[in-house]
């Protein structure tokens, strides 16, 4: 996801500096997404609004990689960005509520990672961004 740094809930809220680092993002980060996830394209969208299916109050693009043939079709990823984005709306509420479970992983194909797997995909991807630094700082 490419979050831009001040908090507004619609696209129309951004001014057009920020709209212009967003999509500046948004490419960079979608070349250095697909050609370490190996994809052959991207998806890139934005749900603006509660009834496109934005569940997070905050305005946010989605970089996916994208592969020939990983849906049958091509526009059944769309339900399934509205049903991880309600989950990661809920998952936000819940934070906020220390009573509730830790959210768990969604499927069995996809398993818990450690801290330190984490770590080194994000030091993995860390030298693929290094050259926007002077950008992003």
């Amino acid at each position: 996801m490419v979050i831009p740094r001040r908090v507004v809930k619609r696209f129309s809220d951004l001014t057009l500096e920020e709209v212009s680092d967003m999509f500046i993002s948004a490419q960079q980060i979608g070349g250095v997404i697909e050609k370490e996830f190996g994809g052959e394209s991207l998806t890139i969208t934005i749900q603006d609004g509660p009834a496109s299916g934005q569940t997070v109050p905050h305005v946010h693009v989605h970089i996916i990689p994208r592969k020939r043939g990983d849906w049958a079709d091509n526009d059944d990823i769309y339900p399934e960005l509205d049903r991880k984005e309600k989950e990661l709306g809920k998952e936000l509420k819940d934070q906020h509520e220390p009573h509730k479970a830790v959210p768990r992983v969604d499927n069995e194909e996809r398993k818990p990672r450690s801290q330190d797997e984490m770590a080194a995909e994000s030091a993995s991807l860390r030298k693929f961004f290094t050259q926007f630094e002077d950008i992003w700082s």
